[in-house]
């Protein structure tokens, strides 16, 4: 369980940093990273971007350890492992997107902004799903799955 949770939070958090390579080139200098510090309730200063750069980060690899321990219990595959990655994007985009910013800090998005969010989301799980089952697949021996 460890090293699964371990493989997680390592593919959590470089698809993160993926994501904070995409913010910082998309849509102005950073502009984005700015708005993912605004979601809680962090921006307003000099540190706004590195704020939201760092909380991409560290989200990726919390969501990325959660991915970890529900991919152990049912995937034996890549296919498997990158599908649920995908519905762990999807996870991210409902949790942070719509919850925190839409509902609790009641910023409005528009449409482009709610697909881009989406879009993101998704290849944030894709990569998440293909970065762990690569790792898996590197460490070469699966340990034993336990329920």
């Amino acid at each position: 369980m460890q090293q699964a949770v371990q493989r997680g939070l390592r593919a959590g958090a470089l698809a993160g940093l993926l994501l904070v390579g995409i913010f910082f080139v998309d849509y102005g200098p950073a502009t984005n990273l700015t708005t993912i510090a605004r979601w809680f309730a962090l921006d307003g200063n000099a540190w706004s971007k590195l704020i939201g750069a760092i909380l991409l980060v560290v989200l990726g690899a919390i969501f990325g350890g959660l991915f970890a321990a529900l991919v152990r219990l049912w995937s034996s595959s890549l296919f498997k492992s990158v599908l649920v990655g995908l519905v762990m994007g999807l996870c991210w985009w409902v949790v942070l997107v719509l919850l925190l910013s839409t509902v609790v800090r009641h910023i409005q998005q528009s449409l482009y902004g709610t697909l881009f969010w989406l879009v993101t989301s998704l290849l944030y799980g894709l990569v998440l799903g293909s970065l762990y089952g690569k790792f898996q697949k590197q460490e070469g021996a699966r340990e034993p799955r336990t329920v």
